[in-house]
């Protein structure tokens, strides 16, 4: 019997684990309870959250917990949770709830009190650095207490170091969904308390900035910016005291980014190609994760937490047949002990590897792609086609709990990174652009490739995806309608035309209409091929099952694209099934919904494969 669905679509069992530091304490969230660990009794003590959902905590000094909570309407009604939605609780080290942080003398909180929080500053009296437009604060954990900090340096991000000062600001002059910065300004002290100074990296011809970070142990800024004429990304660091700019790395992936431990030191540059890659640069991370990844082959190891003098570390291993599991390392005694997962039910059980594999489009290009089956599943089995929504995003060798479930059900999971994926290299990224015909037949040739493997039954295979991916999916269906039995589309587009009306340029960055019009094109003057490749205005053309999923609240793709395709379909004659969930913004945002879809999808796939035994 295969895992029950509840089981992969369930909310975070628990956070990660995080050192006291002092390392006599280990603290997480599981199961919306806070526990602490006492290292030295190996006792525990738990905080039941009541009505509220704690997320993830952090220490703040040895006997503070700061716990960050998410609550059901925020969850369900917004794509992201900010800090500035809720109050975070301070808990003591006896797991005792203390206050509401932003609880002005105990007091009910109200959105006048609560502000982004910068930092926080550990000592005798603990206080959090709030940020408002022109100001900071200090926040007393303990008591609540607020004295006044410094006046901000004009950014909209600010650095903040450990002693709570602001020693960098950041003005994104110019920034584009995807690709990046076209202009930086960085304002800054050379030390603080000196005068302001500036940074401009000015607009240039085919360049733009994507990353930006300062580290505090190095007094340096450091950006990393990208030639797309050249396919280059270089990064650059400035150093503060000299004013002096120099190359720091480059190279043809413009994913290359730093790595900061807990503490600010750069220890790695990570870049991202079948997986995510770190090349550490720090000898102790180079040695500790080293060490751990022999334990642990073909999984990603990170470190999730640890302390200043390295001697307490917790891990996290994962692989996509082993999510999600956090470890203890104590250097005093050399052992290496399991704390939990995020997946308990999962534990034990036969999950599917993930194969990273290429393949040859008709046109000659390389198409990179994961491969998801289980190890007993026989050869020509069904096949779900699952492309990534975007199109400028990726899927990555991680636990994906829609492929998991569904090749435990015996189903073979490809997951084509198309053109027009990012990760794969600019010009790769580019190639879909105004060409999303090529976009959809990357996806029958991946079909095509499995099928003279041997591996999969062609008469059996189902395209599935959400939002972009839900478009490849209902195109796919109208275009190549000879290759797939049914088709699942999941806040989709469905009208080009009416994306292009009613893209938002306040939600996309300032540049929605500009994304959008290089991706699909221009209405004027590439009309015919917006036409050509519109999944609505081709339904005539679906012979296979279809399955919509949208939510009423989806402030991305607007839930009127499925209304208007489950109309479409039914006034052609074909076979639809239309699923409105109620406050679902753009996907399933918690485990009712995830359960809810997943079980949509896993039913509508076997009836469709049903009908061609």
């Amino acid at each position: 019997m295969p895992p029950k669905p509840e089981f992969f679509t369930r909310d975070m069992f628990m956070s990660p684990p995080q050192l006291s530091p002092d390392r006599t304490h280990l603290a997480w969230v599981e199961d919306n309870r806070i526990i602490v660990h006492d290292l030295l009794t190996h006792s525990e003590k738990a905080l039941e959250a009541g009505t509220h959902k704690f997320n993830v905590l952090q220490w703040v000094g040895n006997d503070y917990l700061v716990v960050y909570l998410k609550d059901d309407k925020i969850q369900k009604s917004t794509n992201w949770l900010r800090v500035i939605d809720y109050s975070p609780a301070v808990i003591t080290k006896d797991a005792k709830f203390l206050r509401l942080l932003f609880s002005p003398e105990g007091h009910p909180v109200g959105a006048g009190d609560l502000a982004p929080i910068g930092g926080f500053v550990e000592g005798a009296a603990p206080y959090a650095v709030t940020l408002s437009q022109t100001f900071s604060q200090h926040l007393d954990i303990a008591t609540g207490k607020i004295t006044s900090g410094e006046h901000l340096l004009p950014a909209d991000y600010h650095f903040i170091d450990r002693q709570g000062r602001e020693r960098v600001a950041v003005q994104i002059m110019d920034g584009k969904i995807s690709y990046g910065s076209t202009s930086l300004i960085f304002h800054y002290r050379v030390e603080p308390g000196a005068p302001q100074q500036v940074l401009r990296l000015p607009e240039q011809d085919k360049v733009y900035y994507i990353n930006f970070n300062y580290c505090e142990y190095d007094n340096a800024i450091y950006w990393t910016e990208f030639d797309y004429s050249k396919s280059l990304c270089s990064m650059y660091r400035f150093d503060i005291a000299t004013s002096q700019k120099s190359l720091y790395r480059s190279g043809p992936n413009k994913d290359m980014d730093l790595t900061f431990d807990k503490f600010g030191h750069i220890v790695g540059i990570s870049t991202i190609t079948d997986r995510i890659h770190t090349e550490w640069i720090d000898p102790f991370h180079l040695k500790i994760i080293s060490a751990v990844e022999k334990l642990f082959p073909d999984s990603f190891v990170d470190i999730a937490d640890m302390t200043e003098d390295q001697k307490g570390v917790v891990f996290l291993v994962s692989a996509p047949e082993a999510p999600d599991s956090y470890y203890y390392y104590s250097a005093e005694t050399h052992d290496l002990v399991r704390i939990g997962g995020n997946y308990p039910e999962l534990d034990g059980q036969t999950l599917a590897p993930m194969t990273y594999i290429t393949y040859k489009a008709r046109d000659g290009l390389d198409i990179p792609a994961y491969v998801t089956k289980r190890k007993d599943t026989p050869a020509h089995a069904p096949l779900i086609v699952f492309p990534h929504g975007g199109p400028a995003s990726r899927d990555i060798y991680y636990f994906d709990y829609q492929a998991q479930y569904l090749a435990s059900k015996g189903y073979v999971i490809l997951q084509p990174q198309y053109r027009g994926s990012s990760g794969f290299g600019d010009a790769f990224e580019r190639a879909g652009n105004i060409h999303l015909d090529l976009m959809t037949t990357d996806l029958e040739d991946g079909v095509r490739f499995l099928a003279t493997q041997g591996m999969i039954d062609p008469r059996k295979v189902c395209v599935a995806g959400w939002s972009w991916g839900g478009y490849l999916a209902e195109a796919a269906l109208a275009f190549t309608p000879d290759t797939y039995a049914c088709g699942i589309a999941g806040a989709g587009v469905s009208d080009l035309f009416s994306s292009l009306r009613d893209d938002d340029d306040v939600w996309w960055g300032g540049y929605g209409r500009e994304y959008w019009r290089a991706v699909i094109g221009n209405p004027g003057r590439d009309a015919d091929k917006i036409h050509a490749t519109s999944p609505i205005e081709h339904v005539n053309a679906i012979r296979a099952p279809l399955l919509l999923i949208h939510g009423d609240s989806d402030d991305n793709v607007n839930v009127s694209h499925s209304r208007k395709m489950n109309a479409a379909m039914k006034a052609a004659g074909k076979d639809v099934t239309y699923i409105e969930v109620k406050s679902m913004r753009h996907g399933p945002n918690d485990a009712e919904q995830r359960l809810m879809a997943l079980n949509a999808m896993d039913d509508f796939i076997a009836k469709s494969f049903a009908k061609k035994a």
